[in-house]
């Protein structure tokens, strides 16, 4: 499966976006929406986020209340955070730090073949036709 991000981080460290329909998608293909995270979310929380595992990724998203601002990034489980530091600073809490790890050792538990399942592009052309797919299939659910 390919997710689809804005930028694809050098040295194989993972990718972002900030595409309101990228994060659509991304969300979707692991079976959440915006509704399921916002709803789930209690009203005192500042800016929704969480995190979740796609191959070997460690997915971590933030959105904001009226949507307009998203931020989904997708962290390869093997990156040294440390290393990388100046990469990561800006975007991850010491609790959001705490996280990836908790999920890069569920991930070391996959098999390989899990693991190459998913793939990051950052093709627009490829996007589109993956998002207009993704809406018709929706709209017949």
């Amino acid at each position: 499966m390919t997710l689809f991000v804005d930028k694809i981080e050098k040295y194989d460290l993972g990718g972002f976006t900030t595409d309101l329909k990228k994060a659509e998608y991304i969300l979707a293909t692991h079976g959440l929406s915006f509704e399921k995270i916002l709803n789930g979310t209690p009203k005192t929380t500042e800016l929704p986020s969480g995190m979740f595992s796609a191959g070997k990724y460690v997915v971590t998203f933030n959105i904001s209340w009226d949507l307009k601002n998203v931020n989904i990034g997708l962290i390869n489980y093997q990156t040294d955070l440390d290393k990388y530091f100046d990469v990561f600073a800006d975007s991850m809490s010491p609790k959001a730090v705490a996280g990836f790890h908790k999920f890069r050792e569920k991930i070391k538990a996959k098999d390989q073949s899990e693991l190459n399942k998913i793939e990051l592009s950052d093709n627009d052309s490829d996007f589109g036709i993956a998002y207009g797919n993704y809406i018709e299939y929706r709209n017949r659910q």
